[in-house]
């Protein structure tokens, strides 16, 4: 008998396995420290605004938030990671999501954060929380080790969350018809439509809408 495929579970982390956005209160936390200009918090709160009127994406957005570390140094971020989950992030995490991730853990499932938000800070969330594989966007780091406040390869978001997922199952023989994602937003809707049981969480109009097209199942 052929052995079956291993399945897997896609999480999403901003508003899916994590309750909040981790840019919002990351972005708190750097004001509250004196980190972030007068002209950044004007920039982001002009990029936000033209976010909820629809005239720019979530790739946009991503990108003038990846210019805040310009000129910094990454150690300091990593640095201070672990206290920034154990005291920010982890006391948010959703209890209903988290009871899913134990779950497909319990069923020899690979889990899988599949997400936009940045390396630095999820790399104690998947220590913490045992996932197996973390598929993100990277900060591009200069020559003399300063990051350049742009985005190394493409902001994971979107087709670039499916083509991540896709790549991933091909090198570990997944069987994506039979796996399993779970989203928020619309640039969640190509990873859930690669995989055999999307679930919906926590829902944007724009992926509601669309749920209710496809059928597919919102907790």
């Amino acid at each position: 008998m052929t052995p079956a495929q291993p399945i897997a579970a896609f999480f999403d982390f901003d508003e899916t396995l994590l309750s909040i956005d981790s840019a919002g209160i990351g972005f708190k936390v750097l004001r509250e420290q004196g980190y972030l200009s007068w002209g950044f918090m004007l920039k982001m709160t002009i990029v936000l605004f033209l976010r909820k009127m629809g005239l720019v994406d979530e790739k946009v957005m991503a990108a003038a938030m990846v210019s805040f570390y310009k000129g910094r140094d990454l150690k300091l971020f990593e640095d201070n990671a672990l206290d920034f989950y154990t005291e920010y992030l982890r006391p948010n995490l959703s209890s209903e999501v988290l009871a899913k991730l134990r779950w497909h853990q319990e069923q020899g499932h690979h889990t899988v954060l599949l997400t936009g938000s940045i390396e630095y800070y999820l790399k104690p969330v998947v220590e913490d929380l045992g996932i197996d594989h973390l598929l993100c966007s990277h900060l591009e780091v200069d020559e003399q080790g300063l990051l350049t406040g742009r985005p190394l390869g493409p902001i994971c978001v979107k087709e670039t969350k499916l083509i991540l997922a896709k790549e991933l199952a091909e090198n570990n023989g997944i069987d994506l018809s039979k796996s399993y994602a779970y989203g928020n937003s619309e640039s969640d809707i190509p990873m859930l439509g690669g995989v055999g049981y999307p679930f919906i969480v926590n829902p944007t109009p724009g992926l509601l809408k669309h749920a209710h097209r496809q059928g597919w199942p919102v907790l």
